[in-house]
């Protein structure tokens, strides 16, 4: 699995490594009661790969999954890379959903510049301008 996600954040036409782990931590609403264990692979060696490629790591706001746990987003952080708060929305009550993700950032110690979504609109198209032409 490491190789296909070092491949996938490699790619030019990839912005934002989301789910990173994949897992449930707990169940919300309909069809969403399962568990889900995090996937195994070399975090290291994938956030190594973020940075190296620019592509950002995904605070996933969601309830049920808390991803990336604690531990895996210090190593990103440690690993030099960017940072995307994102609310999963599937409807737009799961917009709320955005706090989690901000009070995870600030935890951690995150400043706004590391986080992608805070940017400018200019900054944001010029990151993924640049990014394409790499």
């Amino acid at each position: 699995m490491t190789e296909r996600i070092v491949k996938a954040v490699a790619s030019p036409h990839v912005d934002i490594l989301g789910h990173c782990t994949g897992r449930k931590v707990k169940g919300s609403g309909a069809g969403l009661r399962e568990i889900r264990a995090r996937s195994d692979y070399d975090t290291q060696l994938v956030f190594d790969a973020c940075f190296a490629y620019g592509t950002a790591v995904e605070i996933n706001c969601r309830p049920e999954r808390q991803d990336p746990p604690p531990e895996l987003l210090d190593q990103a952080l440690d690993a030099g890379c960017l940072i995307s708060i994102d609310t999963d929305a599937h409807s737009p009550g799961h917009l709320e959903f955005l706090s989690y993700g901000c009070d995870k950032a600030v935890a951690h110690g995150i400043s706004a510049d590391r986080i992608v979504n805070t940017w400018s609109a200019d900054d944001l198209l010029a990151w993924t301008s640049a990014r394409r032409a790499a």
